[in-house]
């Protein structure tokens, strides 16, 4: 049973352990694309470690303020409610779901219900938001990561494979859309904004997927390695963000996924997480460990890499520091003004703590204890699957987690922007907002 303090005791060597545990690819040969290179190189870049407060808004929200709806897991009878913890739909009482995952149109919630102990169990719910109206579908394996297509037609459902990790695609009502299964060592993908392409990233490939349908016809778009784990597709475009591995060091490229052009948009260092803004016209990295190994992070050798966690803009390259320090978990709001990290607490002491970004300025939510499930399913995997997870509210104005706070009392929580404490709104461990 994994002890509740041990997370956030080894937070920073998991971080730098996730880079270290990918299976090693098979060599394939790949044509190789044409590359263009960005005139980044002599981009100043922020160095300040000072960063300016948020300013907190005279008026903070109410929990009935709050838009959109939270599908909650980890604790029976569960299942979706409004941010002020009251019940919209509770799940059959024999039930105890995990994944909970929105459609991004949030019309339809999807959740696993599993139990180790007892074998061929796992079925999958599919919850209509408006109605209530549930029905159920049996797994073809334990999933622990659902994505669902821009479309809404389908889910990526990723699960234990014979090599490492198998995806199955899977319709709106978790029943299989495919008979089709692709094996990887290790797997991560992108959807498509706006439509059904899919981008994986398996081992140390890059593929494109145009029909999800028929996983065996795939495109192969290069060898870029394994310095990032899910690829990022940049929203109105044809291009995603991936990161290769190559002598002179790991570079951040914007890649076409149509011609296999590419844009060098500069150093990055380590293995790195990547989330692209809902506008495209800019992306938060968060850089990992040096060579050395160093959590340092801060790479000073390359001038360029502003710090731990910096926004780049995907046009020019030029770069803006957003905090020294590693961030665990990033997030845009729907409108790309703000964005939330998860980052360690400062003093030293064992927690973790939301920072709001805004224009510079940053704000600090609190420290607070993730809950086991939370820690060991989500942020430990936060930069591969991240996607699909949402602590947001639609609006921007308030954060979800699974938590435990400074009192002990573990539940889901609600942080508003400018409250000086989380509510408590429900039993459970893990949970997230819907898109809308």
């Amino acid at each position: 049973m994994l002890q509740l303090r041990l997370p956030l005791i080894v937070m920073p060597l998991a971080v730098a352990a996730m880079a270290c545990t990918q299976v090693a690819p098979e060599d394939l040969a790949f044509p190789p694309s044409s590359t263009v290179k960005a005139s980044v190189e002599a981009t100043p870049s922020t160095t300040s470690t000072l960063m300016p407060s948020l300013v907190v808004p005279p008026v903070v929200v109410t929990l009935d303020d709050l838009s959109g709806s939270i599908a909650l897991a980890g604790a029976p009878e569960l299942g979706t409610s409004l941010p002020t913890g009251e019940q919209v739909w509770a799940a059959p009482a024999e039930t105890r779901f995990s994944q909970p995952t929105w459609l991004r149109d949030g019309t339809r919630s999807i959740f696993f219900d599993y139990d180790p102990l007892v074998e061929g169990s796992g079925r999958i719910y599919s919850v209509e938001a408006a109605t209530g109206t549930w029905t159920t579908a049996e797994a073809r394996r334990p999933y622990f990561f659902f994505s669902p297509s821009y479309g809404g037609d389908f889910f990526a459902a990723l699960g234990p494979g014979s090599t490492g990790t198998a995806l199955d695609i899977l319709d709106s009502t978790g029943q299989p859309a495919s008979d089709q299964s692709l094996q990887a060592g290790s797997f991560y993908l992108a959807w498509e904004p706006g439509g059904d392409d899919l981008l994986l990233h398996r081992d140390a490939t890059l593929e494109l997927a145009r029909d999800p349908l028929d996983l065996e016809n795939r495109e192969p778009l290069g060898e870029p390695g394994q310095s990032f784990l899910a690829p990022s597709w940049i929203p109105g475009t044809r291009e995603a963000l991936i990161a290769t591995t190559t002598i002179d060091g790991n570079r951040l490229i914007r890649i076409n996924v149509d011609t296999g052009e590419e844009v060098d948009l500069g150093p990055v260092s380590g293995t790195v997480g990547l989330v692209v803004a809902p506008d495209g016209s800019r992306a938060l990295v968060a850089n990992g460990a040096a060579s050395g190994g160093d959590l340092a992070i801060a790479n000073r050798r390359v001038e360029t890499v502003a710090g731990a966690t910096e926004i780049i803009d995907l046009s020019t390259g030029a770069r803006e520091l957003v905090s020294e320090e590693p961030a665990f978990w990033a997030e845009w709001s729907r409108d790309g003004s703000r964005l939330v990290l998860l980052q360690e607490a400062k003093g030293g002491t064992a927690g973790v703590e939301w920072v709001i970004w805004e224009d510079g300025a940053m704000m600090e939510l609190g420290m607070f204890s993730p809950s086991p499930s939370f820690f060991r399913n989500y942020v430990f995997f936060a930069w591969q699957f991240v996607e699909s997870p949402r602590v947001w509210s639609p609006d921007g104005q308030a954060v979800v987690y699974g938590g435990i706070e400074s009192d002990g009392t573990p539940g889901i929580y609600v942080h508003r922007i400018g409250a000086e404490q989380p509510d408590r709104i429900s039993d459970g461990d893990v949970a997230f907002w819907s898109p809308r």
